[in-house]
């Protein structure tokens, strides 16, 4: 993984939309996964209720009653369930 991009500029220069997508470049291109800690989110704005968790098997991602299942090994998404349902 190479930090050359940000050695060769100045930080007034760098915007974070660049910054933003050089890093995500840089981990798509060593094929690593990110690390997302669980949280919980209401957007007052739309009223959704957002939230991200972990199981020993997957990482879910929680929007209002719908649950989207992704392989914490992979990355892989893996189905979904809704809110009465039971997921892995």
């Amino acid at each position: 993984m190479s930090f050359s991009f940000f050695r060769t500029k100045i930080p007034e220069s760098v915007t974070w939309e660049k910054a933003r997508g050089e890093i995500l470049s840089m981990f798509a291109e060593e094929d690593r996964l990110a690390v997302i800690k669980p949280f919980k989110y209401e957007d007052m704005l739309t009223n959704h209720k957002i939230a991200i968790r972990t199981s020993p098997r997957y990482s879910i991602l929680s929007i209002d009653d719908r649950e989207y299942y992704f392989n914490k090994e992979t990355g892989q998404f893996d189905g979904t369930s809704t809110m009465g349902e039971k997921g892995n």
